[in-house]
């Protein structure tokens, strides 16, 4: 039996039923956060600091800016702080559906540039965006204590690193929390807040409330390596590395990601991370797996040779010629020579085996997340996932797909795949839902619920 004839992906949602599904996971996350968090009494927080003028930072303060939220932010690097207006500006504009005929007077009235990191202290919520080091952050974390009031909330933005391992250092605890920001993907803006166990309940309240003021969509996740996104973010750009480690063509990986629906092929995603930060990001989440993260010496190469991706006018692709034997959107050749250098056998996948190999890395990784509760439910995560990621609107999120199409096919593609590597190996959860015919969601469990003390997962008997 081929895997094509043991798991086809199935058919898509239509785009109305998509957007349903969707409104309610986000209804149900509402009602979760405000059963679990007194919101509604939660004192707002007015003025935000920001501490870090790059990427990250544009996107903090774009966010803030749009909701009329003033912002005072600080850079070591003054050349930076010379340009983070037009940059809050550029990110404002190109999130908008039309045009913000104000938007000089608004940067003029709401932003604050400083180099005096007092500035900054002195507001209600301090968000720090600074290089993803924990002896940087830590150390930077002492002095920032020091100037701020004792109700100021201080918040990383990190994108692996532990919440808890963080905060260590810090006479307060209770005030400090994971504020994750993402670029946005679609309509729906998210943000990852991450309280660790010593995050106290009105700290995190706030911040739930200051995200839904400012436009984004709060879901609340437990602490650890990589949170829940990039952990499956992560699962869905390494399954595309090994893949042309293996030799498989990088427009036949992208193309098939692309026809089960993700936005953008795991390739395309490298560049537009960036190279050298997913590799960053790689080294952070090794810590915690053996088999999530792919090392890639050639990646490495293509670092160091300075193709870190959209930011650099190449990456493995080509995103600003320099010659005119080059378009952009072509693969760099120097991607492929780097690869081609280093692979030792192909092998001949069809493109449903191309895409269930790019595909099952997200479900299983997805279901490891439940296990270790990250999530309170399988609702939650895959709320998660696709705003977080982009992940295959009209397939309602790894989990909800997988209740479609059986977790006993899904566990018998993986058998059948195992020849590609240990990371396809079913989990604990994936063969409980297929020996005992039980689903992830639980159409019993509107999401406002946290599963069974007894069980890793919200699951249904479907015999």
């Amino acid at each position: 039996m081929t895997i094509s004839e043991t798991l086809v992906p199935g058919k898509p949602m239509s785009e109305s039923a998509a957007s349903a599904h969707l409104t309610a996971l986000i209804r149900a996350n509402h009602q979760r956060n405000n059963l679990r968090y007194d919101i509604e009494s939660s004192q707002p927080l007015d003025r935000v600091g920001i501490v870090g003028a790059g990427v990250m930072g544009s996107i903090v303060g774009a966010s803030a800016i749009r909701h009329d939220v003033p912002i005072v932010i600080t850079d070591q690097n003054p050349e930076a702080l010379t340009t983070i207006k037009q940059g809050i500006r550029r990110r404002i504009h190109s999130e908008s559906v039309e045009p913000i005929p104000d938007i000089d007077e608004r940067l003029a009235d709401l932003v604050t540039v400083t180099s005096r990191l007092e500035d900054v202290a002195a507001c209600d919520l301090v968000v720090e965006s600074i290089v993803e080091n924990v002896t940087t952050k830590r150390n930077f974390y002492i002095g920032l204590e020091k100037l701020c009031d004792d109700d100021t909330i201080i918040v990383s933005n990190t994108s692996t690193l532990p919440i808890a391992e963080l905060a260590a250092h810090l006479r307060h605890p209770h005030r400090f929390c994971g504020l994750h920001y993402f670029p946005p993907i679609g309509e729906q803006k998210m943000v990852e807040v991450i309280p660790s166990s010593k995050t106290s309940e009105v700290v995190t309240s706030r911040l739930v409330k200051f995200s839904e003021r400012i436009g984004r969509l709060p879901i609340v996740v437990a602490d650890g390596r990589g949170f829940v996104v990039n952990r499956i973010l992560m699962a869905y750009m390494s399954a595309g590395i090994r893949l042309l480690m293996q030799g498989i063509d990088i427009k036949s990986i992208d193309s098939a990601a692309k026809h089960f629906g993700m936005l953008m092929g795991p390739i395309r995603l490298y560049d537009e991370v960036g190279l050298d930060v997913a590799v960053h990001c790689g080294f952070s989440l090794s810590a915690d797996s053996d088999t999530l993260v792919v090392k890639s010496p050639a990646v490495v190469r293509l670092i160091k040779a300075r193709q870190l991706g959209c930011k650099a006018g190449r990456g493995f692709f080509i995103h600003q010629t320099t010659n005119g034997s080059e378009k952009v959107g072509e693969v760099n050749p120097l991607a492929l020579q780097l690869f081609d250098s280093e692979i030792t056998s192909r092998l001949d996948l069809s493109p449903a085996e191309i895409e269930l190999a790019v595909i099952l890395p997200m479900v299983i990784e997805a279901t490891k997340l439940l296990e270790i509760g990250r999530t309170d439910s399988a609702h939650q995560l895959d709320l998660s996932v696709m705003c977080g990621i982009g992940f295959a609107p009209l397939r309602g999120g790894p989990l909800y797909w997988a209740d479609e199409v059986g977790a006993a096919r899904i566990v018998e593609a993986l058998e059948s795949l195992q020849y590609l590597g240990p990371h396809l190996a079913p989990t604990q959860s994936l063969l409980n839902a297929s020996n005992h015919r039980r689903q992830f969601y639980d159409p019993c469990n509107d999401g406002t619920e946290s599963p069974n003390a007894d069980s890793t997962f919200a699951v249904r008997n479907t015999s």
